[in-house]
């Protein structure tokens, strides 16, 4: 670095000497040619140096076996270099594909997981089309987004919509004149009871509070709230959806995709799940920088987890 210093002082004096003489345009050319030089100089010294820099950030985190850190790891195991330099190291690792950010402010060097795959329905992707086109707020999330990870998919599809309150009527009514069968709000054994009368794929549509209606883009959910929303809605018994086929699911997308803890997590706490899903990623070895929480009984989150493998 002092190098560095010394170069960019010697140049700093060479531009001070051109100006009383830039009337002289051989002078002058031959000075800026000399300063040309010297600057390509210095940015090679910058990258070795960035390079040095990269290969012993992974080398230290490698050797110190975490599966996950965050910037503040960095800072401490890279006292003499600035947070600008780390963060620019990191960013490029992360281009790169080297590193791989698992959340906000949380990185892995674990970039073997591919993105996740979401492959809607022309169903799906019709209503989709009908309720922007009617300017609904709303979300498609469960299974839709899930599809790709179930291990046996089903003869038929419990579709989940989430709509602003006071709209669920009118997407009922808007759906129906789209020959969907729609049920507003039902309970689980309101969703059995039609598929045991109805042999094609229903549409549930719930009504919830618009900060439900979240993470998601043009209505499809994030895959993170499309495995939160699929958790509860299995576990808290609203539809009628296997445990086992839910535990294949989370094993199949938590283990093998790119995920967004952060959001994963916030998406849990908004249904006061964080714990649950906390411990799920515990069982299945997914380890990341999180606050201590109490130990407690979390029953539903056992159940899903006895169906591990």
């Amino acid at each position: 670095m002092a190098n560095l210093e010394q170069n960019l002082e010697r140049i700093n004096e060479e531009l001070k000497r051109i100006i009383p003489k830039a009337n002289n345009p051989k002078i002058a050319l031959a000075t800026i040619k000399q300063i040309k030089k010297e600057l390509r100089k210095i940015s090679t010294q910058i990258k070795s140096q960035e390079n040095k820099l990269e290969l012993k950030l992974i080398t230290i985190l490698k050797n110190a076996k975490k599966d996950s850190f965050t910037r503040e790891d960095l800072y401490d195991l890279f006292p003499g270099s600035s947070k600008k330099e780390i963060i620019k190291i990191l960013n490029k690792l992360i281009r790169q594909g080297r590193i791989n950010r698992i959340g906000w402010g949380i990185y892995s060097l674990q970039t073997s997981s591919i993105r996740a795959i979401v492959k809607l329905s022309p169903e799906i992707e019709n209503m989709q089309r009908i309720l922007l086109d009617k300017g609904i707020n709303f979300l498609i999330t469960g299974l839709d987004i899930l599809l790709e990870y179930v291990n046996l998919i089903p003869k038929r599809i419990s579709h989940l919509i989430y709509v602003a309150k006071g709209s669920g009527e009118y997407v009922t009514d808007l759906l129906e004149q789209k020959n969907k069968m729609c049920i507003l709000n039902p309970n689980r054994t309101e969703v059995r009871n039609l598929f045991s009368h109805y042999g094609e794929d229903i549409v549930i549509i719930r009504e919830v509070g618009e900060t439900s209606i979240e993470y998601h883009k043009q209505g499809i959910a994030s895959i993170e709230k499309a495995i939160v929303d699929l958790y509860f809605e299995t576990t808290r018994k609203r539809i009628p959806f296997e445990t086992s086929e839910l535990a294949n699911i989370l094993q199949n997308v938590l283990r093998k995709t790119k995920i967004d803890y952060t959001m994963l997590l916030r998406a849990a706490s908004r249904r006061n799940m964080q714990g649950e899903f906390i411990r799920i990623l515990t069982e299945l070895q997914i380890n990341i920088p999180l606050k201590e929480i109490e130990e407690e009984d979390l029953p539903k989150a056992e159940k899903v987890i006895n169906f591990f493998r």
